[in-house]
């Protein structure tokens, strides 16, 4: 019983070194607070190594997450300046009343761009941080370069009558049972990483039910199908390939069928968490899109 408590006791303090990783100081991150509509929005700037011609992208995570979630993009993509949104009432980007919602979201793409002065950006969103980032490309494609969504569930796609009482039950379900649980369940269905399971259930834990559950509820009500995309902007469509959304590869299908510019990427072995989970592959993957984005730029 001794050495097994010993061998927890090591386990633990790995996780905890681990973790840690997350939350550690980098010193080529800048903090910015962006005022926007019912909340002052943090935003991490990492400069790239691009001194002229500079190209910018824009990191969404999901429901209940923070901008550590990208802590394995901090030091990749090194041609362009990053910015690491923690998305509104998540993370350091406290509400200063209400609760956070899609359209809030949605519409912080042209404040965030606005207060950098960009006039475009790639942008990428993980689960629920993709969806703001596909309205906002809909609505503005001139203002986005490119998009790339990560286990997203899809804004723009019809749902049925199956999908829409599956989320009626999961928010009643997510009002009855014990919060702890909850952050439980949702971090194994995430991954199958100690770690990444811990980052995601403080998260959950920290950001709390009544915002997790608003972010669900009007996340999905947001939902509408559209007949394509003004000027085909370059998409890509990452997925787990144990990701819990099972039908993800029919949505990604679906998507494609509206704009010919985009494809849809598989990372074997994981879940919902690639970028955390397969982080060299996911940013290899990313790093050719970027390349094959730049060379449509060129070309035209």
């Amino acid at each position: 019983m001794k050495e097994m408590n010993q061998i927890n006791q090591i386990k633990n303090e790995e996780l905890l070194s681990a973790i840690a990783f997350y939350d550690k100081k980098h010193d080529r991150l800048i903090r910015h607070i962006v005022s926007a509509e019912n909340c002052d929005l943090v935003v991490y700037h990492r400069p790239g190594r691009r001194k002229e011609e500079k190209r910018h992208i824009i990191f969404y995570h999901g429901a209940c997450g923070r901008s550590q979630m990208w802590a394995h993009q901090y030091e990749a993509f090194e041609d362009f300046d990053l910015y690491f949104v923690n998305v509104r009432g998540q993370g350091e980007s406290l509400m200063k009343r209400g609760l956070p919602d899609l359209e809030g979201a949605t519409q912080d793409v042209g404040v965030i761009l606005d207060y950098f002065q960009l006039d475009k950006a790639i942008l990428v969103g993980h689960s629920w941080g993709g969806n703001p980032l596909q309205e906002y490309t809909y609505r503005h494609p001139e203002r986005v370069q490119a998009l790339a969504m990560i286990g997203s569930w899809g804004q723009h796609r019809y749902m049925s009558d199956k999908e829409k009482s599956r989320i009626k039950y999961s928010s009643l379900m997510y009002k009855t049972i014990p919060w702890k649980i909850i952050a439980d369940k949702n971090s194994k269905m995430c991954s199958n990483n100690l770690v990444t399971r811990e980052l995601i259930k403080k998260a959950i834990l920290d950001t709390g039910r009544d915002i997790f559950i608003n972010l669900g509820v009007t996340g999905f009500l947001a939902v509408h199908e559209i007949e394509g995309y003004k000027g085909n902007p370059p998409m890509i469509f990452i997925r787990g390939e144990h990701d819990f959304p099972t039908h993800l590869q029919k949505i990604y299908s679906d998507l494609i069928s509206l704009n010919p510019n985009s494809r849809q990427v598989v990372i074997s072995g994981t879940k919902h968490q690639p970028m955390n989970d397969s982080p060299l592959e996911f940013n290899e993957i990313l790093e050719q899109f970027f390349v094959e984005v730049d060379h449509q730029l060129k070309d035209n």
